[in-house]
Order: C-alpha cells, then structure tokens, then sequence
C-alpha cells in the first residue's frame, strides 16, 4: 500500500474547518498548501488536542492524483500548517 506525505505550509483556519466537518453533506472542502503541492480534502473529523492549537484530522483528498486517498493529518492553527499522510486506498475485490 503506497503513502504520500504533504509537508502543509498553509491552510484553512478553524471556522473553515468545522464548517467543513459540521455540514458533510454539502460537500465543502478545505485548501491545503505544501512544499510541492497543493490539495483540496473533504474533512470528516477534527479532533482537538491538549494545546487547544493542534487537531488531529481525517478524511480524503478530494484534488490531484491522489483523489480518493483518505489521510491522517496533524495540524496546528496558529502556524497553519502540519503534516498530512495520505494513503493509497484498498482495491475491492471482483464478484
């Protein structure tokens, strides 16, 4: 199974994030900038953690070659950037 690793420069703030999460079934998608390049994603979780500036987020890419991909991803607010892995999906099987 391939991962892709995104080195995030900037990105959303809070409120664009939990509009995200709150509202999935509108299908809002967050921007992500990074080193090489650039990703929209579909948010599905955000979980704050203890420093009440870094989230732990999942979800999938929604841009790029890498559409479809779900990804984990530690971000920090007040920086605006983080790390996102994102991971090839799994083939499902032929009936």
């Amino acid at each position: 199974m391939n991962t892709v690793e995104f080195r995030i420069t900037q990105g959303p703030t809070k409120p664009d994030l939990q509009w995200a999460v709150a509202y999935p079934d509108r299908h809002l998608h967050v921007h992500f900038d990074s080193v090489n390049d650039a990703v929209d994603a579909h948010i599905d979780t955000m979980e704050e953690q203890a420093d009440g500036t870094t989230f732990l987020l999942t979800g999938h890419l929604v841009s790029g070659n890498y559409k479809g991909w779900p990804f984990r991803a530690q971000y920090d607010l007040a920086e605006r950037a983080g790390i996102l892995h994102a991971t090839e999906p799994r083939a499902t099987p032929q009936s």
